[in-house]
């Protein structure tokens, strides 16, 4: 809870007020396919629940000032945290471990970090002025699968 969503309130709380004087500002938090969807990890599921309501709840509150607030809900992403961990888990290879992840994906592949940076960019720009108190999923499709 401190790291998932403790820490994206406290940088809020201290970043609005900035923003608000300005009359403009974006935030951009992050949170998990896994806040949508049926996963066995309960405290992991709930702070990114969590984020995804405090996003909202910003973005309601603050839109008048000219913060926008929006929440990028990434799927599997090929990342060392992720693949490594798996494979220190089960011994498997990482080939292994990717595929199996990519079979997972709609879109037929994990994204990469790459995938989530340009839609903060998008979020970030001139050309999302008017998008605020969005969950944007960058998952290939996996929540469409999960449900």
């Amino acid at each position: 809870m401190d790291l998932n969503l403790k820490s994206m309130f406290l940088l809020c709380k201290h970043a609005l007020p900035v923003m608000r004087a300005q009359k403009a500002g974006a935030i951009i938090n992050i949170s998990s396919t896994s806040s949508l969807s049926k996963r066995p990890t309960l405290a992991y599921k709930t702070s990114k629940g969590a984020v995804n309501t405090l996003t909202q709840h910003i973005a309601a509150e603050n839109a008048g000032f000219g913060v926008r607030a929006n929440v990028i809900i990434p799927g599997l992403i090929d990342t060392p945290m992720a693949i490594e961990r798996r494979v220190r888990e089960t011994g498997r290879s990482h080939d292994d471990i990717r595929a199996e992840r990519d079979a997972m994906v709609p879109a037929g592949r994990m994204g990469n970090a790459w995938d989530v940076a340009h839609a903060a960019v998008f979020l970030a720009s001139d050309e999302a002025s008017y998008v605020t108190g969005v969950l944007l999923p960058v998952d290939g499709g996996l929540l469409l699968k999960r449900g």
